[in-house]
């Protein structure tokens, strides 16, 4: 039985960009948890305002907490989106899929950091405007609607 080989292609030019973008996506689930850990203080003063009846080895583990799961959380998130830049150049429909999902949930976990805290209110905004870009410049487009149809 002879294994049919399809013939590499290059990304579209939308897709190219989308690919871009999450890298630098991928960047700010880095430094996020970097930030943090850098400003812990900050995070439990955060916590000891929004909690005044927490103690301080409450505040503490609070804190400790937040900064495993941001970590955590970050991290994986970094993961996939270094995985989907690899992927999208596939152009299997699926990586799409995968790649929409995963930027407007983020978008939604976006929302929610919102309203835990302050820390990121300036970032918050902008890297969601570029996850929606992502998704927009994945779909719109005819060339990358074609790219992703054809496999």
């Amino acid at each position: 039985m002879t294994r049919v080989v399809e013939p590499r292609t290059v990304a579209p030019a939308p897709v190219r960009p989308a690919q871009a973008l999450l890298v630098l996506v991928g960047l700010s689930h880095l430094v996020v948890p970097v930030v943090m850990w850098a400003a812990r203080s900050t995070l439990r003063d955060e916590i000891a305002a929004g909690h005044p009846s927490f103690a301080a080895a409450e505040i503490d583990k609070s804190a400790a907490a937040a900064l495993l799961a941001a970590t955590v959380f970050h991290g994986v998130l970094l993961v996939l989106c270094a995985v989907l830049v690899w992927l999208l150049a596939s152009g299997r429909p699926w990586t799409r899929r995968l790649t929409t999902v995963s930027q407007l949930l983020s978008v939604g976990f976006g929302a929610v950091s919102w309203t835990s805290s302050p820390m990121f209110h300036a970032v918050v905004p902008v890297v969601a405007a570029v996850q929606l870009l992502v998704v927009a410049l994945l779909w719109a487009p005819w060339s990358a609607r074609v790219f992703f149809a054809k496999r």
